[in-house]
């Protein structure tokens, strides 16, 4: 029986994030997918700017900029009059390198995460079926089987852990009995990417909603390229072999301004569902992306997410696995990202459900009430920020949560827990912070001051960095900021020293 550190199950967004961090850790581990390989649906669209800040960590970001296609505008159209404009470029300056939104579909994610993995000399097993799970006290054993080959024997593994990361329908998830709480938007939904031809441009993003249907266009890199999405329309609900062809008319008189659809390159009907897992955990097997959660494309947030819980799961992982950490610092991982998940199903199926609903007071509010209300808080300056730090998900922090702790007494903008802020470290040319903080490993940043007086733990790295930039946040004098690997804030302290730094490790790190 072969044996790994962890066991990765799903080689979609989520489970290939989660390998190329467990590979920078030099973690011995094993990813497996039913696939045949990177999908070559497009599906999710829209990488945002916090997980284009992993990927800048990684070193990858220019080819998403490359390869993507830059959203600056968003407009609703009611009855073809353009009733809110917005460029969306300006919300998020001076936030984040990345303040756009990027559409960079799934399949080409994919093809860059494989691509990083075998940077590190790693690969998918892909062709293999997860056939069942047994988690003895202190490891979990596997059975496989190979898609493609018949009869073939069932092949055993075992690992300390397992993180499923196969989806809305995640084998891992029911063989260990989750709960997945939650349920079905009672509408049929469309997605379909096309070419059109129209006089709107191709980087804008428009939703059109009506009385009794809705569709929003969103831009695609390639040329004329757009995702289209919509409710299908009762009248053609009960439909067993509906075509992209029946929901042209309804898609023209929703839209109510000129377009053609010249092409249509996928074309896809399906129920939407809103649900939940209760914990992430269940003793040595942990949940991530739609396995653990599932909702509504409002916002263009699911494989974000994905891409979050991957992120956060994997260094603690990387430092238990490699005993560093105690086993108690991987209950931080649901503790932290349950949260968001509960909170994001709110907040898209809130959204989904004005944008979508056939109830008339509701239509009404979103034809009449909506699109002036966002047209006026679109031009108060302190909204936009809001709106894009909610948006590209660089707003949420951790700083209820146990391993967040703070011992300054100055007021700052920022606390433990909350992702490190964007701070420009240099005048010409000009750098960002998270331009330092490339390394798999914690960050100590001495802000004002010369150095350490003493060698830190050999799994922290000091970075020293003038107090000039962080004085707009409230720093006013010396500060110590020890980041985490995943670029948020563990402790702030304004006095440091070995025990102390130790002492945090040991009590909220579970350092050994």
């Amino acid at each position: 029986m072969g044996h790994y550190d962890v066991i990765i199950i799903g080689a979609g967004p989520t489970g290939l994030m989660a390998a190329v961090q467990l590979a920078r850790f030099n973690i011995n581990f094993l990813i497996v997918d039913s696939k045949a390989g990177p999908t070559d649906q497009s599906r999710a669209i829209v990488v945002t700017a916090r997980s284009m800040e992993i990927y800048q960590q990684l070193g990858i970001s220019n080819i998403p900029i490359e390869q993507g296609r830059f959203i600056t505008e968003f407009a609703i159209f009611v009855k073809g009059k353009q009733k809110v404009l917005a460029t969306v470029g300006e919300f998020g300056k001076g936030l984040t390198d990345f303040s756009y939104l990027l559409a960079f579909e799934q399949s080409k994610n994919e093809k860059l995460l494989v691509q990083k993995l075998a940077e590190y000399g790693r690969e998918v097993r892909w062709n293999t079926e997860l056939e069942n799970i047994v988690q003895q006290p202190d490891s979990v054993e596997v059975e496989f089987k190979k898609v493609s080959e018949l009869g073939q024997p069932v092949e055993k593994i075992s690992a300390k852990y397992i993180i499923g990361c196969d989806g809305a329908k995640s084998v891992v998830r029911h063989l260990l009995n989750f709960s997945f709480k939650g349920g079905t938007y009672e509408q049929q939904f469309y997605v379909a990417d096309t070419q059109l031809k129209w006089q709107e441009g191709f980087n804008k993003l428009i939703l059109c909603p009506s009385r009794k249907n809705f569709c929003g266009f969103f831009p695609m890199a390639g040329s004329n390229s757009h995702r289209i999405i919509g409710t299908v329309p009762k009248s053609l609900n009960d439909r067993t072999d509906l075509s992209f062809a029946d929901l042209e008319k309804a898609i023209k008189e929703t839209v109510g301004f000129p377009m053609e659809i010249e092409k249509m390159n996928w074309f896809s009907i399906y129920k939407l569902h809103h649900r939940s897992v209760d914990s992430f955990r269940n003793g040595n097997v942990f949940l991530a992306g739609d396995a653990a959660h599932i909702h509504s494309p409002a916002g263009g947030q699911g494989m974000n997410t994905g891409l979050q819980d991957a992120y956060n799961l994997s260094w603690k992982l990387a430092l238990v696995v490699k005993n560093i950490a105690g086993e108690k610092l991987l209950d931080s991982y649901n503790e932290e990202r349950l949260p968001f998940a509960k909170w994001l199903l709110k907040f898209t199926d809130r959204f989904f459900t004005v944008m979508t609903s056939n109830n008339r007071f509701i239509s009404w509010v979103r034809n009449n009430i909506v699109p002036p209300m966002l047209k006026f808080l679109i031009k108060l300056s302190f909204s936009r920020p809001i709106m894009f730090k909610t948006l590209s998900q660089i707003k949420w922090s951790y700083r209820d949560c146990a391993i967040a702790k703070n011992e300054s007494a100055q007021k700052l903008k920022f606390t433990a827990g909350d992702r490190l802020p964007y701070i420009l470290i240099n005048k010409e040319p000009k750098e960002s912070v998270y331009r330092l903080l490339t390394e798999p490993t914690f960050h100590l940043l001495l802000i004002g001051n010369t150095g350490l007086s003493f060698n830190p733990n050999e799994s922290v790295k000091p970075v020293t960095l003038d107090m000039e930039p962080w004085k707009a946040f409230g720093v006013t004098k010396p500060l110590y900021i020890l980041v985490r690997p995943d670029n948020y804030i563990a402790l702030i302290a304004d006095e440091m020293s070995k025990e102390k730094l130790e002492r945090y490790l040991k009590q909220y790190c579970y350092f050994h």
